[in-house]
């Protein structure tokens, strides 16, 4: 596995997560703002695999 490219990848899931994590912080902190939820979730976890195919899994 190419190191740097696997460093990259960590980097990448840690500014993922830190945008997951901000994303729910103003979600609970706005009213009146509907979400679905549903798509929400399908893109956060889209965006998510897709890191983790090309990084950690070299595709």
């Amino acid at each position: 596995m190419d190191v740097g490219k696997s460093l990259w990848g960590v980097v990448v899931a840690i500014v993922f997560l830190y945008c997951v994590v901000a994303f729910v912080g103003n979600v609970s902190r706005s009213q009146g703002v509907k979400y679905n939820w549903l798509s929400v979730l399908l893109s956060f976890s889209t965006i998510g695999l897709a890191i983790y195919l090309v990084f950690f899994r070299q595709l």
